[in-house]
């Protein structure tokens, strides 16, 4: 289970990973039973405009902080903006942050960290948020894109080894009497390898 809470009071910021200049906006997400694992999102600005964004993900210590890894983001600051969903099918809900929006707000963006809850870790999902509207599809294991433009279409993605999201067949549009289990099932098989014949 995922918490998260916003704090914008100076003081209370430095408490966590003891931040000495603690501005803008700060959001906390505990994304394991263990609450001392703490990703702290810090917005620059409250405006609801792209800005800057610093993300840390770290443990809290009653005496000291360790912060494992810190990233800059350009990021919309919006409510709701943490989801989670489980994108490499391992059983374990993984962790969403809203980034932005395009095609006159149809289209939404996010960053994917894969949750691991056994080691406690955070992997970034590098290019995740190139993705539009993405939703995984757990029946064929792949990440659906819809992008909103002139022709609604849907694109098929997949991680690979190294956890970068890589396109499967080419995007198809969605049209009045789509069947998409059946686009879905038909561009999967064209990406299986073909067994060589035996000869007679």
């Amino acid at each position: 289970m995922l918490c998260f809470i916003f704090i914008s009071s100076h003081s209370f910021a430095q408490k966590i990973f003891h931040q000495p200049n603690a501005k803008g906006t700060w959001q906390y997400v505990c994304p394991f039973k263990d609450k001392s694992y703490v990703l702290a999102i810090q917005y620059l600005m409250v405006d609801k405009e792209l800005s800057k964004a610093n993300i840390y993900f770290g443990k809290s210590g009653k005496t000291a902080d360790k912060i494992f890894w810190k990233e800059n983001r350009d990021m919309r600051h919006i409510t709701d903006n943490i989801t989670y969903e489980d994108y490499n099918n391992d059983g374990i809900k993984d962790l969403l942050i809203f980034e932005d929006t395009g095609g006159r707000g149809g289209n939404s963006y996010y960053n994917l960290y894969l949750v691991n809850s056994q080691n406690h870790t955070l992997t970034k999902v590098k290019d995740f948020d190139k993705i539009v509207n993405p939703n995984y599809n757990k029946k064929y294991k792949v990440i659906v894109s819809y992008g909103l433009t002139g022709t609604n279409y849907y694109q098929l993605y997949r991680l690979n080894k190294k956890q970068i999201p890589y396109k499967i067949g080419e995007p198809f549009d969605d049209t009045e009497n789509l069947d998409l289990d059946k686009n879905i099932d038909a561009i999967l098989k064209k990406q299986q390898p073909k067994t060589n014949r035996s000869k007679r």
